[in-house]
Parts: structure tokens; C-alpha cells; sequence
């Protein structure tokens, strides 16, 4: 037994924009961004010529996008019932990314960051010293090490706190 499918005539498939956004339940603002978008339109409205849209089409046109994982969804272009499906999905989905540790928050980051750089910043400032005490370098060359090493923590100092308050701007907006 092979299945046929059903056809459809080319009249019921033809809409114009408001019927179009009736038939995916999405405002006449939203047909007008998918029109912009790419979607397929049979012929372009003008005065007195309504806009013709082959249904179909524009079925295939959006849900080809989806199915080919672009990224190209935009949750304002859905209905409020589909919007609402997707932020939850995005929540989920982030969710799991947390869990499966493929997504790490932000403040974990800048812990392990900030704990890393203190020490890399005492292990640097602890090189003249080992220096002198270990290597048999002498006090003034010792301190001359440190003198030099000054401006590199310093100038990396000053990045991290660059960064730091680019974090902080980001949280302001």
C-alpha cells in the first residue's frame, strides 16, 4: 500500500498577508519581516492588487529554516503561544548545558580566573626572592628582578581590571 499525497488546490494554497498571518496564528507585522526575510510571495501586492502567498511555500520557506539548525529563529517573529514554548525550551535547554558542564555561568569563570591570576601573581612576585635564597643571586640583583618584574604585573593588573569593568558595564545595560 503506497501513500499518496493529498493535493491540494492551488486556491486554498493562496493567501493574502493577513490570511497568511491568521494561518500561522503571527501578526501582519510578522508576515511583512518574513517577506523581508526571503519568504516566497506569488505576487507583491500594490494598489488595488492584493498580495498573493502560496501557503505551502511559506510553510516550507520557515520550517525549512528550523530544520536546518541556522539559528535563524526569532522568538518575536513567533505567536505569543509559541514564544512563550521557546524561551521555556532556551531555559531547559541552557539548564542541561549548566548540568552537562557544556555551559559554565559566568561567576564560575571569574572565580577560577581571579584565583588563578592570585596565584600566578604571588608565584611572580616570589621569583626574586627564591632567586636570592636559592640561587645565591645577591640582594641588589635580586631587587633589580623585582624592579623589572614590576611593570608587567602591573600592565597585567591594569588588563584585568579592564576586563573587570567591562563585565560591570555589561551588567549595567
Amino acid at each position: 500500500m503506497s501513500i499518496k499525497p493529498i493535493q491540494i488546490s492551488q486556491s486554498l494554497r493562496t493567501a493574502t498577508k493577513a490570511g497568511c498571518a491568521e494561518f500561522f496564528g503571527i501578526s501582519l507585522p510578522t508576515v511583512e519581516a518574513w517577506v523581508r526575510k526571503g519568504m516566497p510571495v506569488q505576487q507583491q501586492g500594490s494598489r488595488g492588487v492584493a498580495w498573493a502567498i502560496d501557503l505551502l511555500a511559506a510553510a516550507e520557506w520557515k520550517f525549512a529554516g528550523s530544520a536546518r539548525g541556522d539559528g535563524e529563529a526569532d522568538p518575536e517573529d513567533m505567536a505569543p503561544a509559541e514564544r512563550k514554548a521557546w524561551y521555556e525550551g532556551e531555559t531547559k535547554r541552557r539548564d542541561l548545558q549548566v548540568r552537562d558542564r557544556e555551559l559554565i555561568p559566568a561567576g564560575d569563570v571569574e572565580r577560577v580566573i581571579a584565583t588563578a591570576f592570585a596565584a600566578l601573581a604571588s608565584d611572580v612576585w616570589a621569583i626574586p626572592d627564591l632567586l636570592e635564597r636559592k640561587h645565591g643571586v645577591s640582594g641588589e640583583l635580586a631587587g633589580q628582578v623585582a624592579d623589572a618584574l614590576a611593570p608587567a604585573m602591573e600592565a597585567l593588573a591594569g588588563r584585568l581590571s579592564a576586563f573587570a569593568s567591562l563585565d560591570a558595564n555589561e551588567g549595567a545595560e
